[in-house]
């Protein structure tokens, strides 16, 4: 766990100021990293009067070689969960506190409209590399952030993603797609943004009226690199081909990043 989870947890905690729950899901760990992470909320309530939002560590057995390993270890955290409402984070998303009355109105308008199982927020890298930043960038990517808690509703493949011979497209599902169980199909979803390019997107999400989740996987450059390193016989696992996702090390170096226009946003 190289990565500073001990601040993404603080900064979730946070967030939910006391409401609430939180289940991680621990998997197959070669450290000590169950045990840090319940000692970590433990020591967090005790400095802050006994907060008391629910703290749960789940315990998984999936091995990397499953393709969908990543998808089956957030399904397992999402089943730990007994709230009506989920969002499902990486240790390396973090939300803003300030936008916590923003959230709880989504979960408000959610509830009301039962045509939609889920609500697409939109993510933003904290730092993007130079060709992003200056050139505008892509619109931003929006994921099923917040979602009813059913027994239907799971994290898995998409079922139009597996090949004939058992292999999963990755170019359709990276195993971890909001799923109802009995179809394998995606879960009716809305968006808050508009499919508009990416400055005008950054715009309405300045206002503050949006909430967005930031991604900080990219502010490392040899984190990157461990990434890349780790998920390169993962792709070519799940799709059986010599498939080349990674960047190779030499482009990563020559990166150049530029801290996101959003970053007057506090984490904490």
């Amino acid at each position: 766990m190289s990565f500073p989870w001990r601040e993404t947890l603080k900064n979730w905690l946070t967030f939910l100021d006391g409401r609430g729950e939180i289940a991680i899901a621990a998997n197959t760990s070669m450290d000590n990293t169950p045990e840090l992470v319940e000692n970590f909320f433990k020591k967090f309530k005790e400095d802050n009067f006994n907060n008391g939002t629910v703290t749960k560590v789940v315990r998984t057995e999936i091995s990397y070689e499953d393709p969908a390993f990543d998808g089956k270890i957030k399904a397992a955290a999402l089943a730990a969960c007994s709230q009506p409402f989920c969002t499902l984070l990486d240790c390396d998303e973090r939300l803003v506190p300030q936008q916590r009355g923003q959230w709880f109105k989504l979960t408000r308008e959610l509830e009301k409209n039962l045509s939609i199982d889920a609500i697409m927020v939109p993510v933003v890298d904290a730092f993007q590399d130079e060709s992003h930043y200056m050139c505008g960038g892509q619109s931003l990517v929006q994921k099923w952030y917040l979602h009813r808690n059913s027994p239907n509703i799971t994290r898995g493949v998409v079922r139009w993603a597996y090949r004939e011979n058992g292999s999963i497209d990755i170019k359709k599902s990276d195993s971890c797609e909001l799923i109802y169980k009995d179809s394998g199909e995606l879960v009716r979803a809305a968006g808050l943004l508009a499919p508009l390019p990416h400055f005008m997107q950054v715009s309405a999400l300045s206002s503050g009226e949006v909430p967005f989740v930031w991604h900080l996987g990219y502010l490392d450059k040899q984190q990157r690199i461990k990434q890349d390193e780790f998920w390169q016989p993962v792709w070519q696992n799940r799709d059986k081909s010599d498939v080349k996702t990674a960047k190779k090390i030499d482009e990563l170096e020559k990166i150049q990043y530029y801290p996101h226009r959003l970053l007057s946003w506090k984490t904490n």
